[in-house]
């Protein structure tokens, strides 16, 4: 999720939590609530941190830092609350987006790394055939590494020989979207594009963000099954799926200039809930997420200022995760 070479004003955040009013298609459930594991963490504020679960451990690369400082450490935990440095510097690109697969870790941005364990890197190849794309993502599907972000989509089994699947994807030339695999299918959803909106939005008028969701089961061809989620239009988004459904936290909403306190599921794309619960993690964008031992981990991220705290959200086993509502 590499940053945009943009430099947000100092806004002060409104939380969107609505503590009286329900939105449609919000739900508020008695138990459980996200938990805060950490309120301050051994690695430094930052928000565009990569993260991975690798070797049964949490690992946190890179991060973007007060005055777009980008620092190229890396750091890994087995609880949230311990943090052990690996390195403080990586010798990857920096921002690159990290992936497991074929049992090695992989980094990829301008050139393509992986590792067997984190400490010792191999650079199997020093250019990618796409262009470098602030906020993409990469994903395993169907036994391949997939790179999104922008307007084309690439696939690759080994690194090195990738193939375009699709070189203008209808959604546009996507950046800060919440990218994903669930149930057999890619999923695309929210982000920006440079375009402006009419009437222009608030904080980058350069900008158009979007609420819509995007799927696809070949990468080639692309579906837009809701235009309008009834989560707001947003950037810097994150997703993860767990306990069975697709979820979305966080995100920025250029249009009115604040940071987002939520996270919504779905099982189809089409029909969206909000986990709402009391204590809720702080409005924040470009936030790190897991699934580990569990759990949904939110970790650190920028909530105007950056922060390093850790949250989790544990839903019972007895039930398969199900979500009940008060």
């Amino acid at each position: 999720m590499r940053r945009l070479l943009l430099i947000a004003p100092l806004v002060l955040y409104v939380s969107c939590v609505h503590k009286t009013q329900e939105k449609p298609g919000t739900q508020t459930f008695s138990a459980p609530s996200w938990e805060q594991v950490a309120k301050t963490s051994a690695f430094s504020i930052r928000d565009t941190a990569e993260p991975v679960v690798f070797r049964d451990e949490m690992w946190l690369s890179n991060g973007y830092c007060d005055g777009g400082i980008l620092v190229r450490d890396l750091w890994r935990s087995t609880d949230g609350v311990t943090w052990t440095l690996v390195t403080k510097s990586t010798p990857y690109d920096g921002y690159s987006e990290m992936v497991v697969y074929a049992d090695k870790v992989w980094a990829v941005q301008k050139g393509v790394w992986n590792s067997t364990d984190y400490v010792n890197w191999n650079q199997v190849a020093t250019k990618a055939p796409f262009d470098e794309v602030g906020y993409g993502e990469i994903v395993v599907f169907k036994d391949r590494m997939w790179k999104l972000g922008g307007k084309d989509v690439w696939y690759t089994k080994d690194g090195v020989n990738w193939e375009c699947a699709i070189a203008d994807a209808p959604y546009g030339p996507r950046s800060g979207s919440a990218i994903a695999v669930y149930k057999d299918k890619l999923w695309l959803m929210a982000g920006a594009v440079k375009q402006t909106n009419k009437p222009p939005e608030s904080i980058y008028p350069f900008l158009t963000t979007y609420n819509d969701v995007w799927c696809s089961s070949d990468g080639a061809k692309w579906t837009r099954v809701l235009e309008h989620a009834p989560w707001a239009e947003r950037m810097w988004v994150v997703t993860e799926v767990y306990a069975g459904k697709l979820w979305i936290m966080g995100g920025f909403s250029n249009r009115k200039r604040i940071n987002f306190a939520e996270a919504w599921y779905t099982e189809d794309g089409v029909t969206w809930q909000e986990y709402k619960s009391d204590p809720m993690f702080s409005p924040r964008h470009e936030a790190s997420h897991y699934v580990y031992k569990g759990s949904l981990w939110v970790v650190a991220g920028n909530s105007w200022p950056l922060v390093n705290d850790v949250w989790k959200l544990t839903l019972p086993e007895a039930t398969g995760g199900a979500l009940k509502a008060e």
